[in-house]
């Protein structure tokens, strides 16, 4: 479970504050069955949900520069520290000692020490080591790449890390790195590290012997050691930055409930499974019950028409376009409106993933041989009319949108979801304001130009 999702967040906050609407919902089930109610009040009056709240508000105000610049950089809303590359990477630069962060072989010699490797290791001279990333061997025909490999050419030791944050061990490749690293540095002394958010155990019992298990909890407590070292202070940049890291572990990787909130609702979840999936079946459907209420402000409208009603989008279209360019017998209206339900806040659109930000936009089919010409008037026509066809893409041959609205419902308004007449009144206030004062201007562009793509096509 990912929790650095805002609306995660939120409701995770507000948690704690339904406690005296589970209760009244044990009263109302007084009569059914026992089992029920006793689950209901059960989870009601549990502390933790407390602590999940303060968690929550927390981490709201808590700021995580490197997941913030991870969303930017990686787009659709991912985050850095789900990237298992970019840990990797940058373990790999703390570990050398030769690289920016000017701590030396601090860390290393920590992580030496913290995942157990001997003494004649711990006291080899690393500050010339070289650390490689990806190393990439061949062994029995299959090739490999160990992620972190640091080798003491000087004193004939090695450590080796494979890394795995949220992918696990597969086809047997840690026995292969083993055996790999013994053939290549035959006369090292090696220490081979398991590294996982959790520690996990190698899948053969045979490497169980030669792989050290350290967890993420480890990678934090060095990290946290520099920053707080004030004997030997770290370059203020540096510092900031490790904090940050510090901060991004300690939020979404390190498996620790008292700052996790992934792993505190994962423990309030199985432990009250019954009360919540009793809460969960009788969730509302906030998509379908929006989408009810745009078809009925629609269906008020005497021009406009329904095309399709599907799970995560609502499409409809102006009588005034029947028979017009892009008509065809199947599609007398190809030309159409388009709610869709796949936008998060942010802006964000994913194709198999429905989000609760409608936003409204009209749009054109597919480039066809047959509509080419006409499609790329009407596109011109609306870019010269900026002001009218707000949010208008640049020119594709898929489907293209010539206007765009910002998401008619937020999140304010699923908050207060059960005052359905607010919610009612604002969908019809859109729809309406949409009709008569947007729509008019909208549509005397759009019928001109069809009307005189038709005129020039036909020679007039």
């Amino acid at each position: 479970m990912q929790t650095n999702d805002t609306t995660t967040v939120e409701q995770a906050a507000a948690l704690h504050s339904s406690v005296p609407a589970l209760q009244g919902l044990a009263a109302l089930l007084a009569g059914a069955k026992a089992e029920q109610v006793e689950a209901l009040e059960k989870f009601a009056s549990d502390a933790r949900l407390q602590k999940l709240a303060e968690l929550a508000e927390s981490q709201r105000s808590e700021f995580d520069a490197l997941d913030f610049v991870g969303r930017l950089r990686l787009g659709s809303g991912r985050a850095l520290w789900s990237d298992e590359e970019f840990h990797s990477n940058l373990l790999a630069w703390l570990l050398d000692s030769g690289e920016s962060h000017s701590v030396g072989a601090r860390f290393l010699a920590s992580f030496l020490h913290e995942t157990g490797a001997s003494s004649k290791i711990q006291d080899a001279d690393w500050l010339h080591a070289s650390v490689i990333r990806e190393w990439e061997h061949e062994h029995d025909g299959k090739w490999g790449y160990l992620d972190i490999l640091i080798l003491n050419g000087h004193d004939r030791t090695l450590c080796a890390i494979e890394n795995k944050v949220f992918s696990s061990e597969h086809s047997e490749q840690l026995t292969r790195y083993r055996k790999a690293l013994a053939d290549r540095y035959l006369d090292y002394d090696r220490h081979h590290v398991f590294l996982t958010r959790r520690g996990d155990i190698p899948n053969r019992k045979k490497e169980r012997e030669r792989w050290t298990s350290a967890t993420y909890a480890t990678v934090l407590n060095i990290v946290q050691q520099l920053v707080d070292d004030n004997d030997h202070p770290v370059k203020e940049d540096v510092r900031q930055f490790l904090q940050q890291y510090a901060t991004t572990l300690r939020r979404n990787i390190v498996p620790d409930t008292n700052t996790n909130i992934s792993e505190l609702a994962r423990q309030i979840y199985l432990e009250h499974r019954d009360a919540i999936e009793l809460i969960y079946r009788h969730k509302p459907d906030f998509i379908r019950e929006a989408k009810e209420e745009f078809k009925k402000a629609i269906n008020r409208r005497k021009d406009w028409n329904i095309m399709y009603d599907q799970s995560d989008h609502l499409d409809f279209s102006h009588e005034s376009w029947d028979g017009l360019a892009f008509a065809s017998p199947n599609e007398p209206r190809l030309l159409r409106f388009h709610f869709d339900w796949r936008w998060d806040g942010a802006g964000n659109w994913s194709p198999d993933k429905v989000r609760n930000y409608p936003r409204m936009g009209l749009v054109l089919p597919p480039e066809t041989d047959a509509n080419r010409e006409a499609r790329q008037a009407l596109h011109r026509t609306c870019l010269q009319h900026a002001d009218t066809f707000a949010g208008a893409q640049s020119w594709n041959s898929s489907w293209l949108y010539l206007l765009f609205t910002e998401p008619i419902l937020n999140e304010s308004d699923y908050v207060n979801w059960q005052n359905q007449d607010v919610i009612r009144s604002k969908i019809e206030a859109w729809v309406k304001n949409f009709a008569e004062k947007e729509f008019p201007a909208m549509n005397e562009v759009i019928v001109n130009c069809l009307r005189e793509y038709e005129t020039e096509q036909s020679g007039g």
